[in-house]
């Protein structure tokens, strides 16, 4: 049987200072049945408890934390950076820890890369809508500090007032590129390893984030074949301009005034139907 190393000193006062303490059962910002602590499960309506109670239910609900990060941490952690992990998996849940490119970062001996992925862990769904929620932005960062070494109270602004904090917690939306010219898009239609880590991030822990990724790395890479062919049909098109240009100047002495005309007729209706192409592909 693994054996849970005693969490930091200063865990408990974290969580603690963030969850804040409600005797009665309320409805955290992402609409989940909160009581005591930060305790969610198996909490209904109208359900009280006690202090002390509450405290025990924080002192489990801590230890599971604990040992889920034991389970999917395979790399030596100080006492802090246990304790910020058991905070941030008390939170958002071993699920979204297990997928997320924290402990990617983690498990490959990156530290500092590990600790830059907190701040991405503060929006929750608040009616319906994905919020950037003040509350988990100043918890992530206490968490940040605490892991890497540091005073988590040193991270709470001075005017900060104590906000509830989401039991139910997203990772930041992964930004999406303003494609503006075929080569720009061809060259970013392949999704590198780190995207697609990202985008699992973003998507959640769901069974089916693998076919997701997938399916939209397909999309892109489908419409960037798109694009690059109708590059390839402008590119077409100017070489018959070229040639058409040339045939008119070869009667004549020179580009006159009807053979620019010409020329000019012919990109524009080449033109015209590029564009009409670009439309229906997107």
């Amino acid at each position: 049987m693994t054996t849970i190393p005693a969490l930091h000193p200063d865990t408990t006062g974290l969580v603690q200072y963030f969850e804040g303490l409600e005797l009665s059962a309320y409805r955290c910002p992402a609409g989940v049945w909160t009581i005591g602590y930060g305790h969610t499960k198996g909490v209904r309506d109208g359900e009280t408890i006690t202090k002390a109670v509450a405290e025990r239910l924080l002192a489990s609900d801590l230890a599971a934390a604990a040992a889920d990060v034991a389970k999917l941490v395979t790399v030596p952690l100080t006492d802090a950076q246990r304790g910020a992990l058991a905070s941030f998996v008390f939170n958002l849940g071993a699920a979204n820890f297990k997928g997320s490119t924290l402990r990617r970062l983690l498990n490959k001996g990156d530290i500092a890369g590990a600790a830059g992925q907190f701040e991405r862990w503060v929006y929750a769904t608040v009616k319906g809508k994905k919020e950037r929620l003040p509350g988990l932005v100043t918890r992530r960062a206490a968490e940040e500090a605490l892991f890497r070494g540091g005073d988590w109270r040193a991270a709470i602004p001075a005017d900060a007032a104590p906000a509830p904090v989401a039991q139910k917690v997203e990772a930041a939306p992964v930004p999406v590129p303003l494609i503006r010219s075929a080569p720009t898009l061809a060259g970013t239609a392949t999704l590198t390893l780190g995207g697609i880590a990202g985008l699992i991030d973003a998507l959640g822990p769901a069974g089916e984030l693998g076919a997701q990724a997938i399916g939209l790395a397909q999309q892109v890479q489908g419409t960037a074949a798109q694009v690059q062919a109708v590059a390839e049909q402008v590119a077409t098109a100017q070489g018959q301009v070229a040639g058409a240009v040339a045939a008119v100047q070869a009667i004549g002495a020179g580009p006159s005034v009807s053979s620019l005309l010409l020329g000019g007729g012919l990109l524009l209706t080449l033109g015209l139907q590029v564009w009409e192409r670009l439309r229906a592909s997107r």
